[in-house]
């Protein structure tokens, strides 16, 4: 594995250098960024892979949208349309992606929820014909540096920090460690409840070293108890079929083992897109086990699991979903900072 990294790293020196020269385009001017006359968030990542990207748009939402109107952008990932889509009740995790859709099936009309490949031509046609919109959440754009924003919001996961990393091939990141400072603030997430304070000095120290003297704050996923997605029990079984398509899905399965016994992990690869084959093999292990049981799943993969909903193990077997939250450490304090950027407008 050694050797190995050894022969990537003029790749990965020069995949930097690549990244590097073009930030330096556009803090130069040379390359133009677009600037808006409302309020732009930005969530994302240096490194390739899930940093709980979602759920902080989603507690961004909660925190604004009784008091603003949001337009959320993301780029569709492995969608099966083009161009721009405004979410509709047609639209399903093939139409808009399956982040994008879990946006609109949670939050509804509460929030515009908008896919484009190239996102900043999504900002002038949702205000073209939504005029009342007050803000946008950018999801997945700490690259996407064409649209000027006026909160740069930089996740990073705490067992896998960026500073600890290299870019890629040789490790997961997009951009080298520096990029870190164009952020306004950052954010720790998928922590150990119950941090201690003296880690997340060292922790913070760590990140200033690049960002600056940004703040830093401290989160963790929680899970709410399951909920039927499809089939007609009332609650899931003790023992449990787990089905998952995420990036890393230890969290998920130590959380699911508190309280029951996983018999199977079918564990695809992230944005999986399942198909008839893949139920057919969960529904002959469902046989075989000869158990009274329940599938369970995450919220992301839920919905793409609801496409196949007509598959015969649905009648054989309920399929449950846990709702994902992001918990902050100071909230009311990173909920001001984000409130700042509508004073500016």
């Amino acid at each position: 594995m050694a050797m190995l990294r050894w022969l990537l790293f003029p790749f990965a020196a020069l995949y930097g250098w690549m990244m590097r020269v073009r930030n330096n385009q556009y803090n130069s001017g040379y390359r133009p960024v677009v600037e808006f006359d409302r309020p732009v968030i930005s969530v994302g990542n240096l490194s390739v892979g899930g940093t709980g990207k979602t759920p902080m748009i989603e507690l961004l939402i909660r925190l604004l949208k009784d008091d603003h109107k949001l337009a959320t952008i993301s780029r569709g990932y492995r969608r099966k349309t083009k161009g721009f889509r405004l979410a509709n009740a047609q639209d399903d995790a093939s139409t808009l992606g399956d982040e994008p859709y879990q946006f609109y099936r949670k939050f509804g009309d509460e929030v515009l929820v908008s896919v484009c490949e190239e996102r900043i031509l999504a900002v002038p046609e949702i205000v073209q014909d939504h005029e009342e919109v007050e803000a946008f959440l950018l999801d997945d754009a700490y690259q996407h540096r064409k649209i000027g924003r006026d909160l740069n919001i930089l996740l990073s996961e705490f067992i896998r920090p960026f500073y600890d990393d290299q870019v890629v091939p040789v490790g997961r990141l997009r951009e080298e460690r520096s990029g870190a400072g164009r952020a306004d603030l950052v954010v720790v997430t998928k922590c150990p409840p119950g941090l201690d304070e003296s880690v997340k000095r060292r922790v913070t120290s760590r990140i200033q070293k690049y960002s600056g003297d940004k703040p830093v704050y401290f989160s963790h996923i929680g899970y709410d108890e399951p909920v039927l997605a499809l089939g007609t029990q009332t609650r899931p079984e003790n023992e449990v079929i787990l089905i998952t398509g995420i990036a890393q899905p230890g969290v998920f399965c130590k959380e699911v083992e508190k309280s029951r016994k996983i018999l199977h992990h079918f564990d695809f690869r992230d944005h999986y897109s399942f198909g008839t084959k893949d139920l057919d093999k969960i529904e002959r292990n469902v046989k075989e086990s000869q158990k009274t049981l329940s599938l369970l799943t995450t919220e992301k993969d839920m919905v793409r699991l609801l496409s196949l909903k007509d598959h015969p193990l649905f009648e054989k077997v309920s399929l449950f979903y846990m709702p994902i939250k992001f918990v902050m450490d100071k909230e009311e304090e990173f909920k001001d900072q984000v409130l700042k950027v509508f004073e500016n407008h």
